[in-house]
């Protein structure tokens, strides 16, 4: 196996998303931006994703030339062989497999998960152990991410035909509250898998699947995207049941933050703008935040601070605190612009509150590319009171953007968002508790400090000059391959 005596260690990046192709969440990002860091750092890092609806034509659309591989990528399943077509690309020099076929034609993320709706994501993962029959390239480990692709681990461990390949694995939990649970018959038949294998100790969750609990158990290494958020999901105050598990798996897990793609966000070259800037020269800042006054209809004229938020409208984003806390929002002298599609209920919620204080608030709904860009430019303050949070992105591209963060200390937030007010000085507003006074308290100081400039002047450099680039990230991540290869 290469990586044992210093050659590069081949790796296959398995992942249901791929931005910008195909991206639902963070994860998303994720796998469009890490194996680019890779190759870059010499490894040879591929990866396979479903070829969903639209993706194959928005990979034409951007100009990428495919190639469509001679063999299928085949899989027994279910007592049949499900074929997919492979069509290889190369996308900012990483070679991309994308997977057709009808298995794939459906929604990314099914509502409700059963056989049928889960039975694609496991096609998926032994497409992606058979891919080298179709590609002449065989991995020495398979990067898994979430338990959309958990069951690949499971099958190195207990399949019938794969157990004894004694091929390695890597999991990234990026998100451990969506879990693959489900009930196990007709799957654990059709699956391949031994039935010895639905017991507490490996697939089995309160009488049901459960195939994150399965891939945790049976990968060589756990990886999730913070330190903090490795640490939280062994106490049952953030995963519940699958806490003892983690615990128990503790020896082989570890935290790596996540980066962003800092030539994508980035402020001196970012055309989305009216205006470009950088940490010496903050001029293009000023014009943003006019051009962003005057698209949400405020006065340009206005001295007040500009708290901006872009997020999910779900409660995990802490949506609960910022809805207890919208009549005192205007006290503070602030105007806030949320942007944002999710829940139903929050999106009325935020509607209600731009029709009340239409000085104040105003609501976005729906998810705005070119607006995005001009909220993390041109906004003063960007708002993220997370109940947790994994690891986070939204707060390093506001960050490198020159807007202050005002988060809650939890996961990849606590990692990558010190209070200004430490000893050691800082680069944003923390808070504790999950609550709206918190993050009213956070908010207020920042507000309050944004009024004293030259102060204010001195955090936004410091937060624009933090390394969020996935380099620190890619050097771990290559010591974890070879140390995992080397198992």
């Amino acid at each position: 196996m290469s990586g044992a005596g210093g050659e590069a260690v081949k790796v296959l990046f398995v992942t249901t998303e791929l931005a910008p192709f195909s991206k639902v969440g963070g994860l998303g990002d994720v796998a469009g931006s890490l194996p680019k860091a890779l190759c870059q750092a010499g490894m040879d890092v591929r990866v396979v994703t479903p070829a969903w609806p639209g993706v194959l034509e928005k990979v034409a659309a951007a100009g990428i030339k495919t190639t469509a591989m001679s063999r299928p990528a085949c899989a027994a399943y279910n007592w049949q062989v499900r074929e997919a077509k492979v069509v290889r690309a190369e996308v900012d020099g990483v070679t991309v497999y994308f997977l057709s076929a009808e298995d794939y034609t459906g929604d990314m993320y099914p509502r409700q998960l059963d056989f049928w709706t889960v039975s694609p994501f496991a096609v998926f993962c032994m497409q992606a152990l058979e891919l080298h029959r179709a590609t002449g390239w065989r991995p020495d480990l398979y990067h898994c991410h979430d338990w959309t692709t958990a069951f690949l681990p499971c099958a190195l461990a207990w399949h019938r035909h794969y157990r004894y390949a004694g091929e390695r694995s890597v999991l990234t939990l990026h998100n451990v509250e969506y879990q693959g649970v489900f009930d196990p018959h007709p799957f654990m038949e059709a699956s391949g898998l031994e039935p010895w294998s639905f017991n507490l100790s490996a697939l089995e969750f309160y009488g049901r699947v459960n195939l994150l609990k399965g891939g945790i158990v049976a990968t060589t290494a756990v990886t999730t995207v913070s330190p903090t958020y490795a640490g939280e999901i062994q106490t049952h105050e953030s995963t519940r049941e699958l806490a003892d598990v983690l615990y128990q798996q503790r020896g082989k897990l570890r935290g790596i933050l996540n980066g962003i793609d800092t030539r994508y966000w980035n402020p001196e070259h970012d055309r989305a703008l009216p205006a470009r800037f950088t940490a010496r020269d903050l001029g293009g800042k000023q014009a943003c935040r006019r051009e962003l006054l005057r698209r949400t209809g405020f006065d340009v004229e206005t001295e007040a601070p500009v708290v901006v938020c872009v997020s999910r409208l779900v409660e995990q984003k802490g949506f609960n605190l910022i809805l207890e806390a919208l009549d005192e929002l205007p006290a503070l002298g602030a105007k806030f612009v949320f942007l944002g599609s999710g829940q139903g209920w929050i999106e009325g919620a935020l509607e209600r509150a731009a029709a009340a204080h239409p000085d104040y608030i105003r609501f976005f709904k729906g998810y705005d590319e070119p607006l995005s860009h001009l909220l993390y430019a041109g906004g003063s303050i960007f708002l993220m009171p997370s109940v947790f949070e994994p690891c986070g992105l939204s707060q390093m591209i506001a960050m490198r953007y020159g807007t202050i963060p005002v988060v809650r200390e939890v996961g990849g937030l606590r990692d990558t968002v010190t209070d200004a007010d430490s000893p050691e000085g800082g680069d944003g507003f923390t808070f504790l508790t999950c609550d709206a006074k918190g993050m009213l308290w956070a908010l207020r100081r920042a507000v309050a400090r944004f009024r004293d400039q030259p102060s204010w002047q001195i955090i936004v450099e410091r937060a624009m000059k933090r390394d969020f680039t996935w380099t620190r990230s890619a050097e771990l991540y290559k010591a974890l391959y070879r140390e995992t290869a080397r198992c």
